[in-house]
């Protein structure tokens, strides 16, 4: 499942946002992995997840959360995704 572009953006604005970083969404865009973005501590790593739970309205399964879902923007989206629609059906 590829993940749609909409939740792509909406977790680096969050991203961005939640850990008061001065750059742009498409500067992360280019960038890769969130965790190569900034450098990222425990605390930012928990900002954040409370982040995008608060934005998409759902609990990140604790199954998920390892440091490679910050890594793989793609896979967190497409995960996201899947929720969601699990939750709306």
């Amino acid at each position: 499942m590829h993940p749609s572009p909409a939740t792509l953006n909406r977790i680096r604005k969050v991203f961005i946002q939640s850990l008061g970083l001065n750059m742009s969404e498409e500067d992360l865009a280019q960038g890769g992995g969130l965790d190569q973005a900034a450098g990222l501590d425990s605390i930012a790593v928990l900002e954040f997840v409370t982040a995008v739970e608060k934005e998409f309205g759902l609990l990140i399964e604790p199954g998920f959360l390892d440091l490679e879902f910050l890594s793989d923007l793609a896979g967190l989206a497409a995960y996201i995704d899947q929720r969601t629609q699990r939750a709306g059906a």
